[in-house]
């Protein structure tokens, strides 16, 4: 069996990939591996969906490299996990998995006004210039799941395709955890430490897109987190849209939520109601904890710029954007 996790991207994948590179034994004791194939580029298995969209150099030969390792390891539960998928045509992906075919498709969804939100400030992380409003309206139908899942579903049948909500009771869920139950394996005690994938605050997110602006060769990920762990207050996933924005973009949604819903789980609603919560606290200009930012800010691109990792755009050294998709 292959149990294939697709994202999406800001569901604690980066989160869910570290606990599975790191415990082959908890898998091994459920009869459950994580496949070692198309790893190269980290814990994740994006080489994958990066060899069908023809992204970032990868081959379509680790494709056969996959398709071998699940051959020798046929007696066993099988998972490959990478929220590159998520853009994947399923058709090309079934092509490419050929004569495999007990796949389990697993994917969690997150409410649409938090996820693009959420998606939003990665990709500014990444090197992204643009406003938020201009990529919004141009990314609005990356909140059209149903289309996404269909597909997936006509490729490889809807009943073997596990739909979770990202939100339940009010707070976000233990990826690895539920992703654990899924599979019947006993994740134990574990050391909980800082979130992986974290998202800038508004006032933090606008200085490295101003920093974006300058289309420098830098190491994205070692700026970002070089700022992002020195306080705890600069992370927070949502807030770029007012309640009112929200409601309005999740009424763009709420019919193929609806549907969603019905066909892949269980009629059970799959994200929380929306609520008028307090206004997220924005940092006046004047203020200390927005001085300190500055601060911070400051010392991470003097860091940078002394150790010679800020270079010029017509130097080229091979790590000048975090990869998403």
């Amino acid at each position: 069996m292959l149990v294939l996790h697709i994202g999406t991207h800001k569901t604690g994948t980066s989160a869910l990939q570290t606990y599975l590179s790191r415990h082959p034994e908890s898998l091994e004791h459920a009869g459950a591996r994580y496949v070692q194939s198309a790893r190269s580029a980290g814990k994740a298995h994006h080489e994958l969906p990066w060899a069908i969209r023809g992204k970032h150099g990868a081959e379509m030969s680790v494709w056969r490299e996959l398709r071998a390792e699940l051959d020798a390891n046929s007696g066993v539960e099988n998972i490959v996990s990478s929220e590159g998928f998520w853009f994947c045509d399923p058709a090309a992906v079934k092509a490419q998995l050929r004569d495999v075919r007990d796949v389990r498709i697993v994917m969690y969804l997150r409410r649409q006004d938090k996820y693009l939100q959420s998606l939003y400030k990665q990709s500014v992380a990444g090197g992204r210039k643009t406003a938020f409003p201009d990529w919004l309206e141009k990314s609005r139908a990356r909140g059209d799941y149903l289309a996404v899942v269909e597909r997936w579903a006509a490729q490889f049948g809807a009943g073997n395709l596990v739909v979770r909500p990202y939100e339940r009771d009010g707070h976000t869920i233990d990826v690895v955890e539920d992703f654990a139950e899924i599979l019947g394996v006993e994740v134990g005690e574990r050391k909980k430490g800082k979130r992986h994938n974290p998202s800038p605050r508004l006032e933090l997110l606008q200085f490295i897109r101003a920093f974006n602006q300058l289309d420098l060769n830098v190491d994205r990920d070692k700026f970002f987190y070089s700022l992002i762990h020195r306080n705890p207050d600069y992370i927070r996933s949502t807030d770029l849209l007012s309640h009112e924005q929200s409601v309005s973009l999740l009424s763009e949604y709420a019919d193929g939520n609806r549907v969603l819903a019905e066909r892949y789980h269980g009629g059970a609603a799959l994200f929380p109601d929306l609520t008028r919560d307090a206004a997220a606290d924005i940092w006046p200009a004047d203020g200390e904890a927005y001085f300190s930012m500055i601060v911070d800010v400051l010392d991470a691109v003097v860091a940078l710029a002394g150790s010679g990792e800020i270079k010029p755009k017509t130097e080229t050294s091979g790590r000048t954007r975090r990869r998403h998709d």
